[in-house]
């Protein structure tokens, strides 16, 4: 137990220092494949917890205990059914097309830019 513990306290110390360094925190609540037109793509949905993210930017993908996964880039963003060229903190219900598409993405990934 107290192996498990030790272990649960390292990704807590992770995910907290995420928090404290992002300059964009996105949470990821789903993460599906979606067709539109006959192309099928992952797209990400989520919360903007803090900062401000670009479609131009370079963004850092973690898993729930704040290991990192991929550096990816995005296609598109949406803020609600509406196309943006940005999020902020603050916003919900923003959708996320992520270019790379071969990235084992799901729910409680942190999407991140550092």
């Amino acid at each position: 137990m107290l192996w498990r513990k030790k272990r649960e306290n390292k990704a807590y110390d992770r995910v907290y220092a995420l928090h404290e360094q992002a300059v964009f925190l996105c949470y990821i609540n789903e993460a599906y494949q979606e067709t539109d037109h006959g192309v099928a793509s992952v797209k990400l949905e989520g919360i903007v917890a803090k900062g401000t993210g670009r479609l131009e930017d370079t963004f850092v993908l973690f898993d729930c205990e704040g290991n990192q996964k991929a550096e990816i880039t995005m296609e598109e963003l949406y803020l609600g059914n509406q196309s943006v060229p940005q999020l902020e903190g603050g916003d919900k219900r923003v959708a996320l097309y992520p270019r790379e598409q071969e990235i084992p993405y799901q729910a409680g990934d942190i999407l991140c830019r550092l």
